[in-house]
This record gives C-alpha cells, structure tokens and sequence, in this order.
C-alpha cells in the first residue's frame, strides 16, 4: 500500500494569510485589546495551528494548549467563529480542517480521580507530556517561540487580566 504523504505548507506560508483582517476585527470586539496585539496574538495562533498541524502529520504527539497558552485558545476560537475564513485558511494551508477539540469533562474527573490515588505517578506522567510538548516546540519554533508561550504570553495575559479585558456585550 502506498501511503499519501500531505505537503504541508511551511511556517512562513502559513503567517500569510490574507483575510485576518476581520479574524482580528473580531478578537478587537471581544477583547479589549490594540489592533498591534491582535495582530501579534494572531500570529502566534497560526503558528500554534502549524505546529499541531505538523505534529498529527508526523504522528510525534497531540499537542495540548496548556494554562499558558489561554490567550491562543481565545484567539483560535475566535478564528473558528470566522467559519468561511477558518476552513479557507486550513484547507489552503494544510489540506486538512485542524479541529479544536477541548478535554472533556469525564476525562479532567478522571485525570482528578488517578490524581487524588496516585499523585507521584500522574504529575510524573504529566511532566514527561509536558517535557515532550516543550522539546517539540523548541525544535520547530525555536527558543524564541518557547520564551513567548512560556514566559511572555502567560505573564501578559493572565486568566485574571483575560477576564478583565475581556468585553461585556
């Protein structure tokens, strides 16, 4: 059997695109936030669709938006709200939709549950996942990118200051 191996575009192909006007526009009407910071939000997010994209493709791991990356995820679904722009963007970047798909409920009580009877085991197999997320993103993106989500991106944007900025419609 031959296997069909997708091209994927590469990083700088997939920062271009041309209708992220009205995605930024969008995340301007939810959040109180600049139109420079928007942009620069939005930019992160395609290269965080890039990368999982990237990681499915090579079957290296599921990558997880973590606590740190909450400004991302904002600004991922909002992306996803601009449906004709989102399934333009992936198809023509990736040939392939990147599905969001959130933990579910039943799995974080589990998580809790294998926490509460085994904390030493879990927080061990949750290092090595993290360990593993961050290797990745340091050997894709680089160092920069890995200071910016880690370091940069959490400290600007806490869950508090989101809540605060975030607009009461």
């Amino acid at each position: 059997m031959i296997s069909e191996k997708i091209e994927r575009c590469s990083l700088e192909d997939a920062l271009d695109f041309a209708n992220g006007e009205v995605v930024i526009d969008g995340f301007m009407n939810r959040y109180d936030v600049s139109k420079e910071e928007a942009h620069a939000i939005f930019n992160e997010t395609k290269k965080w669709l890039w990368l999982a994209a990237k990681a499915s493709e090579e079957e290296k791991l599921s990558l997880s938006i973590d606590k740190p990356l909450l400004i991302i995820d904002e600004m991922w679904h909002n992306f996803i709200l601009h449906t004709k722009q989102y399934q333009r963007y992936c198809m023509d970047k990736f040939k392939r939709f990147i599905h969001h798909e959130p933990t579910p409920s039943a799995d974080k009580a589990k998580y809790q549950e294998a926490l509460a009877s085994n904390p030493s085991l879990e927080i061990q197999k949750w290092k090595e996942k993290y360990q593993k997320q961050l290797s990745y993103i340091y050997d894709n993106l680089g160092p920069e990118t890995v200071i910016k989500w880690y370091e940069e991106i959490p400290t600007k944007y806490s869950p508090e200051y989101l809540e605060s900025i975030k607009k009461r419609s």
